[in-house]
């Protein structure tokens, strides 16, 4: 009786010791092509305020003048009601700063936003899966270097390094 008890103890935790990356937080590696930047200035559309990830959505202009309509994942809600969000930070209509890292395929959804509102310098970031969180080091997209915008550099003690994209010469 003990030696199936045993058996069955290490084969229960064999099988968990395996399986427990399914149970872990989904990651963000896959869908985003953290290579490669998109920084531009944007006029919000939507934001939904919803788990597990809040989302916004945004309107911008490409290389090629064409209107380009965008969503970006961002935390929780609690999450970002931590940092300094709340549902009416950012209302359809506001200009807003962006840098992101596209979705992968060409989709037009990224992540790592980093916003700036313009006229208050309401800093914010949502989720971002570059290393060390600086979207500034990584190169511009194709289709998006001639629409990109100044990005000023996050205040001092900011906890995620934010963008400091410089100006063109």
């Amino acid at each position: 009786m003990t030696r199936k008890f045993v058996v069955f103890f290490v084969l229960a935790t064999a099988l968990l010791a395996i399986c427990g990356t399914s149970l872990a937080h989904h990651g963000e590696a896959g869908s985003y092509d953290n290579t490669v930047r998109i920084t531009v200035k944007a006029t919000v559309s939507e934001i939904v305020w919803v788990n597990p990830h809040a989302q916004l959505y945004i309107d911008f202009k490409n290389d090629k003048g064409e209107n380009e309509h965008w969503g970006i994942e961002m935390l929780s809600p609690g999450n970002l009601v931590r940092i300094g969000w709340n549902k009416n930070t950012f209302k359809p209509g506001d200009a807003v700063l962006v840098s992101m890292t596209p979705a992968k395929g060409d989709r037009p959804f990224g992540s790592c936003g980093q916003i700036v509102s313009p006229e208050d310098k309401k800093f914010m970031v949502g989720q971002c899966g570059v290393p060390g969180g600086n979207v500034a080091a990584l190169p511009v997209k194709a289709g998006y270097a001639a629409v990109e915008a100044k990005f000023p550099a996050f205040p001092v003690g900011q906890n995620v390094a934010g963008p400091n994209v410089p100006e063109k010469n």
